[in-house]
């Protein structure tokens, strides 16, 4: 048995090498040449006929979408690919190694397609389109899109009519320039033009339908749509179905294919140094698949290789190991994972920013409202703010505790569990981030709990959209075309996005370094607004830019992001943010020193009197020093505020505060905390006052105490003399000292050698520490191990439920489909070739998201089911074919020895039919198994996803991956052994030596 199995390993492996290593290198510069090779067509469309009736020695392999077909060309798996000129025209100009082959294989007329009947829009279009082409406006659009160059497309801005009846518009928008979605998530082109043009003329407002090629027609026929513009060429097999305006537009059919090899040398040079972002022009950039950065690096980047990866492990990896020279990711998300990364860094500027919101069902306007009156709420009090400053400045990664009393009910809310910090991760079992917070913290404002249902992102929409879920919370970016399935909240934060890369790759760019503060001049500085650093940057810094901004976790953003190259904050206030951002350096700690105290208003000096009375009292007294301990000396973000307690009979004074940051004054939990707040409270306790505390903007504090808004100020406020013209200071209490933060990687001066010569030792171990290491990271840290054994129980549950089910099932349907009533016989091939034809996946969707949309069902039971019914189609045919091997003439010998039918069936046929059925048996459970890796799609957490996790949090593809397919092959193994065993048992060969 063990030589058996290591010849056929063998061979597997010789067969595997005998591909990998023959290579074809076809030239293919003529029609003549195209032979017994394999050609590439969008399905449905006039190139795959075409391919198939000019070159019928070709194999012809179909394509759902053609830049599926250009993907398949530029990795080898096909020789040429036939598609319409434009289409072939844009992608050499992105991909200099095609060439289109000169000689078209057909010419062809591009039409509009109209349903059948519809004869008055018929004639309105063939009228709009002769009055386009007599002046010149049809030459015109295809001078603008259809170009030879990279220079940027010509758009016309076309107004159309708000109201209305919609004309609806069918395109496949994947064939640039003739259609295709722009940056700004707009289908765009020559044909998107045109159709513009289209409402236009008619007075209708407009809105398209992006689908597959081959759906278009059906769509047309069964009116979903009015009209298919989509570069569709009129022959007379779509004749028959759909009519056909006149041509706007002379299109042909040509082939593309790769050039002659030898040209390409450039792609494999490796000394890659990275100045600019112009030094992308060329390079390899890695994006998320369909994300909006990969939209952003097609657009921008014409000239470079964009090569998408499935989740942001991946696009680490291949960051790490070189596949690329640079990357896109959300800034907010790189800020953490840079800080376990010390050999990546962010480069160059933010690109953009985009909004995100919570979804929602389009039919559950209330949620909708009720959220976005939460969202104002903690704006208001300063929970945002809090929240802003755990997750996304200081990286924290530990979860409040969020009061569910009185819980009623739970709200279903959708959620990446892979995301990354700040927003959603795993740990300890547990999803934490931002997002989950924030979801947690709406469903407690509505007195219900939160129950999170980890699915794949592409999943979310859909599951809104079918109310399978209440909310979805996941960073989800604002488009127009998720606007068109799901309503939005206000949004809550804006997403940035920025390129990193490996340091070793980044050149420092002279001039960038900061030695000191002279070196701020003509840099983009950060300061709050409102503070004294505004005046002070703006006189002593004339050459500088000068970014305002209302708190400082907005400050310390921006200079992680790139967006400034300098931030004056508070030095007591630098010092906590440091804590935290190991990546900050310090410029500067002696810019501007200036005494600090309690504004009061002029109208009032009693007050201030009595605070100045209670300051010299408290110093006296060692109170001062207690608190200024607890604030400036210990660690103030794990200072526990004392408790104080105001009599409201008694008269109010009320407190201005901007909560700038600790230790002066911030909110924590909902709570006013530091120490200009304990320092205020302490004073109205003994002062027998009823303290009310007012936040707002620290620009306002003056005007609002000016005004008699407030009865004092207090954030840390410096004594000026501008200030003093306005407000009544008191005595002075503490020192304004400022820290000039910047970026270490920008900072001069301060040598980074050390630490970089401990990383090289560290990294200097031995290859089976370097391997127990990664174990612990991946599998014990956390107790991430948890995440594997919930997966591994869930797999097995539906494995083992799926072949039950399935099996019995399937002998339902054998038994109907071997019936020779046509009642029974008719459903059961029906079902069998429904089952077998369609995808499981498609069919999992289907039973989640259609069947039981209404139903609120348990996804693992949807999977057994969705599992089990294909199962059932596949084995009912095996069951048939091995009752019909068995010879008829044993059932006529049972029946002619006194055996009814039934025990015939039991005692004689069955077991002759299980003994042929078991082989293939084993095999179709085997891929039972496998396909459960897919159920990740309906937010279930089996073996697959519990890596993915794993994989998110520590970017590490080895032991995540080995262990999943360890476990796959264990469970494969256990079940055919048992199979086997069942095998055996059967066979009477084995009985006889057995006994």
């Amino acid at each position: 048995m063990r030589k058996h199995f290591l010849l056929i390993l063998s061979s597997f492996i010789l067969l595997i090498l005998a591909f990998g290593c023959s290579e074809t290198n076809k030239t293919l510069t003529r029609l003549e040449d195209l032979k017994d090779i394999s050609i590439g067509a969008m399905t449905g469309s006039t190139g795959e006929h075409l391919a198939k009736t000019r070159f019928p020695e070709a194999e012809t392999k179909s394509f759902d979408d053609i830049m599926d077909g250009i993907a398949a060309l530029k990795s080898g798996q096909i020789d040429a690919v036939i598609t319409a000129f434009p289409t072939a025209l844009n992608v050499c100009k992105h991909n200099p190694e095609f060439m289109i082959i000169e000689e078209p294989v057909d010419y062809e007329n591009t039409s509009i397609a109209v349903k059948m009947g519809n004869e008055k829009l018929l004639q309105d279009v063939n009228e709009i389109i002769a009055e386009l082409r007599a002046d010149g406006t049809l030459a015109d659009m295809k001078r603008r899109w259809l170009k030879n160059d990279l220079s940027p497309y010509e758009e016309v801005d076309i107004i159309l009519p708000e109201d209305g009846e919609i004309l609806k518009i069918g395109t496949s928008a994947t064939r640039e320039p003739f259609c295709f979605v722009d940056e700004n998530q707009r289908v765009t082109g020559h044909d998107g033009e045109l159709a513009r043009r289209l409402g236009s003329k008619l007075n209708r407002p407009i809105k398209y339908y992006d689908m597959k090629f081959s759906a278009l027609i059906p769509a047309l026929q069964s009116g979903k749509i009015d009209l298919i513009v989509a570069g569709m060429t009129a022959t007379e097999e779509r004749a028959k179905s759909v009519n056909f305006t006149t041509s706007y537009f002379t299109n042909s059919q040509v082939v593309l294919v790769k050039k002659a090899e030898g040209g390409n040398e450039e792609s494999k040079n490796t000394d890659i140094k990275l100045r600019s972002l112009d030094d992308l022009k060329n390079k390899k950039i890695g994006v998320l698949l369909g994300s909006v950065h990969d939209t952003y690096a097609i657009e921008k980047f014409p000239d470079a290789e964009v090569l998408q990866y499935k989740n942001p492990p991946e696009l680490l990896l291949a960051v790490r190991s070189g596949k690329v020279d640079a990357a896109i990711y959300n800034t907010e998300t790189l800020q953490e994972i840079l800080r376990g990364e010390s050999d990546l860094t962010v480069f160059g500027d933010t690109l953009f920013t985009v909004p995100i919101g919570i979804g929602f069902n389009k039919n559950n306007g209330d949620l909708k409202e009720q959220f976005n009156k939460f969202l104002k709420r903690i704006k208001a009090d300063g929970t945002f703010d809090d929240m802003n400053k755990r997750w996304i400045i200081n990286g924290e990664s530990q979860m409040p505790v969020i009061d569910k009393s009185n819980v009623n009910g739970e709200l279903r809310v959708g959620v990446v569990s892979d995301k990354g910090l700040p927003f959603t991760i795993i740990k300890d079992n547990k999803m934490i981030g931002f997002d989950i917070e924030l979801a947690e913290r709406f469903a407690a404002s509505l007195g219900k709990g939160v129950k999170l249902l980890d699915m794949e992102f592409g999943s979310l929409v859909a599951a809104t959209a079918a109310n399978k879920v209440d909310i979805i919370a996941s960073t989800v970016m604002i488009t127009e075309e998720r606007m068109q399935q799901i309503d939005f909240s206000d949004p809550y934060y804006r997403l940035s996005a920025s390129f990193f890369a490996l340091k070793n790759n980044v050149e420092s760019i002279p001039g960038t370094k900061l030695k000191s503060l002279d070196d701020i001049n003509g840099k983009t500085v950060g300061v709050y607004a409102g503070t004294i650093h505004d005046a002070f940057v703006e006189e002593n810094f004339p050459s500088a830019v000068i970014n305002r901004f209302n708190t400082p976790s907005d400050i310390i953003l921006s200079l992680k992001s790139r967006k400034i190259d300098a931030a004056f904050i508070d030095l007591a206030s630098a010092k906590v943010m440091l804590k935290s951002n190991p990546d900050i350096g310090i410029l500067s700690e002696d810019a501007l020193d200036l005494p600090v105290a309690i504004g009061f208003s002029k109208n009032n000096p009693e007050l201030r009197k009595q605070f100045n009375e209670f300051l010299s009292s408290i110093k006296s007294d060692g109170k001062f020093d207690e608190i200024y301990k607890r604030w400036f000396v210990d660690d103030p973000e794990k200072a526990v505020m004392p408790k104080f307690e105001f009599d409201e009979t008694q008269p109010v004074i009320k407190l201005g505060t901007a909560v700038g940051d600790l230790p002066n004054s911030a909110i924590l939990n909902g709570e006013h905390v530091g120490f200009d707040i304990e320092m205020i409270k302490t004073f109205a306790q003994r002062g027998g006052y009823n303290l009310k505390i007012l936040t707002m903007e620290f620009g306002s504090l003056i005007a609002a105490l000016s005004s008699g808004k407030v009865d004092m100020i207090a954030d840390g406020i410096a004594i000026t003399e501008e200030r003093q013209k306005q407000v009544a200071f008191s005595d002075s209490y503490n020192m304004f000292k400022t820290g000039v933060l910047v970026l270490n990687s920008n900072l001069s001066g301060k040598s980074q050698i050390e630490p970089q010569q401990e990383e090289k030792e560290e990294v200097s171990i031995s290859f089976f520490q370097d391997i127990l290491n990664s174990f612990y990271s991946n599998i014990i840290l956390e107790n991430r191990y948890i995440l594997i054994l919930d997966g591994l129980r869930t797999t097995i549950i539906i494995s083992i439920f799926a072949t039950l089910f399935g099996t019995i099932l399937g002998g339902l349907i054998c038994f109907m489909r071997m019936s020779k009533k046509n009642i029974l016989l008719i459903p059961a091939k029906v079902y069998i070739s429904i089952l077998r034809g369609t995808p499981v996946l498609v069919v999992l969707m289907i039973i989640f998201y259609v069947v039981f949309a209404s139903v609120d069902i348990d996804p693992v039971i949807v999977a057994v089911i969705a599992f089990g019914l294909n199962f059932a189609a596949y084995v009912s045919e095996m069951y048939r074919t091995g009752i019909e091997g068995v010879d008829r003439g044993q059932t006529e010998a049972g029946i002619a020895m006194g055996f009814t039918k039934v025990k015939t069936f039991i005692y004689i046929i069955l077991p002759q039919a299980v003994k042929r059925i078991l082989p293939v048996y084993k095999g179709e459970v085997i891929s039972l198994v496998k396909m459960t890796s897919i159920v990740g799609y309906i937010a279930v957490q089996d073996l697959t996803k519990a890596s993915d996790i794993i994989r998110s949090r520590t970017f590490d593809a080895f032991f995540p991956l080995i262990m999943v397919a360890v476990l796959y092959f264990i469970i494969s193994w256990v079940l055919m052994y048992s199979l086997g065993y069942v095998e055996r048992l059967t066979n009477p060969k084995h009985k006889i030596q057995r006994g």
